[in-house]
């Protein structure tokens, strides 16, 4: 689960297939590190992947906070300084944008359909509703 860093971008490889590439951040709290993970969503028209590459692409977009299974893989890969580094990289069986309740057109970025943060007034009915600050990853969920 993280949110994405970018707009999807479509790649076509030279035998022809579409794959939706994006960038994932993860960090266990906000105070914490964050690592990337590289997304790669496959079009293929013999199974519903392409349904979920285009939902994917037009649903989802930089910022919005999704959950993710697919086969992980790290790469080792060289920094520009020469040093050695892992790459993180998810091929994406499924995936979904975390929904937060409607709280009007706040709750949409740009007017675009595309799902982004929970506004204010959310954030406080959560935190009157539970007790935790909404951003808040350090705690436990009180059920």
């Amino acid at each position: 689960m993280g949110n994405l860093g970018r707009e999807w971008e479509a790649k076509v490889t030279p035998t022809g297939k579409t794959v939706y590439e994006n960038a994932l951040a993860v960090s266990e709290s906000k105070d914490s590190e964050t690592f990337w993970v590289t997304l790669n969503v496959w079009e293929d028209s013999r199974d519903s992947s392409t349904a979920l590459a285009e939902a994917v692409a037009s649903k989802t977009g930089k910022g919005s906070r999704v959950i993710v299974r697919g086969k992980f893989s790290s790469r080792q890969y060289k920094k520009k300084d020469g040093t050695t580094a892992t790459g993180w990289d998810c091929n994406v069986w499924d995936l979904g944008a975390i929904i937060r309740p409607a709280q009007g057109p706040s709750n949409f970025s740009s007017g675009s359909g595309r799902l982004g943060p929970a506004d204010d007034e959310y954030k406080a009915q959560f935190k009157k509703n539970t007790g935790l600050d909404y951003d808040d990853d350090d705690k436990e969920l009180p059920f």
